[in-house]
């Protein structure tokens, strides 16, 4: 019996050798900025995207795959694999979760196709795919995989700190962040990704305190069994996020990871955060 085949979507932000490694199947989101349009990750990197950011006077615009790119991808797959498991962005955040329940319901005598949407974003998302593909890679049947996945959801967090709140503003990806922003987009808080939304964790005024704030949310978090420092172009402090979470897991289960493109259009330069599993209470 074949595997269980992997797909996510490019704002997973796992490390690409970790997505050959693992055999995951990524489908790109798609950008457009400067009168051009990218796929994420694939025609456009992190790198050559914040230098457009900066440069360009007009607003970046995203937008999921079409249900016929990841039905494509499905198609792909079942050459191969009798079985899916498509795991995505929130569906708060993106389309790209109903493009992928779309496009499995193309396929009535395909593949077994399940669909699960993360309720989160960038390495929260990256770090349950991973352990899908681990799962899979292993052996697990479907059924375990899906069931495994779905109960990491809860025990998944992702919580960051912006440099200006206009980028989540102008891109309508604000959520109940917008209660914390009156008149004063200069504020620096620190944010989370809840129920699939992005909510405010600390109103903070300065990226100092921000840092302080979210350096203690990881020191108050009793265990630790995998993690990810998360930055957009432009982030300082990386080092001394990533020396406090080392401090509380093994070094294989730490990853630094850029933003994608899509996502850094919503976060904007110098952007910070972490994404981590809490370790299953006994």
């Amino acid at each position: 019996m074949s595997r269980v085949a992997i797909v996510t979507d490019s704002t997973t932000d796992l490390p690409e050798e970790l997505i050959e490694q693992l055999d995951i199947a990524v489908v790109p989101l798609n950008i457009r900025i400067g009168g051009e349009s990218f796929e994420d990750r694939v025609s456009i990197m992190p790198e050559q995207f914040m230098q457009l950011l900066t440069s360009e006077n007009d607003v970046p615009s995203t937008s999921a795959p079409s249900a016929g790119r990841i039905a494509r991808e499905y198609e792909r797959l079942s050459d191969e694999y009798d079985q899916i498991i498509s795991i995505h962005i929130s569906s708060k955040l993106s389309g790209t979760y109903s493009s992928a329940c779309t496009a499995r319901d193309l396929f009535l005598n395909g593949p077994d196709i399940r669909v699960i949407d993360s309720g989160t974003a960038s390495m929260g998302l990256g770090l349950i795919v991973r352990q899908a593909a681990r799962m899979s890679q292993a052996g697990a049947s479907i059924d375990e995989i899906e069931s495994a996945t779905r109960a990491l959801l809860s025990r998944t967090h992702v919580i960051f700190l912006v440099d200006t709140l206009e980028h989540l503003r102008r891109g309508g990806r604000i959520g109940r962040a917008a209660e914390i922003i009156g008149s004063v987009l200069q504020l620096k808080p620190l944010l989370r990704i809840e129920e699939g939304i992005v909510v405010p964790q600390a109103r903070t005024r300065t990226h100092a305190r921000a840092v302080t704030g979210l350096l203690q949310l990881i020191e108050e978090v009793p265990a630790i069994e995998s993690a990810a420092v998360l930055f957009t172009a432009g982030a300082e402090d990386i080092g001394l996020v990533a020396e406090c979470l080392s401090s509380k897991l093994n070094q294989d289960e730490l990853f630094i990871s850029e933003l994608s493109p899509v996502l850094s259009a919503h976060i904007g330069p110098k952007g910070l955060g972490v994404a981590f599993v809490e370790r299953e209470s006994a």
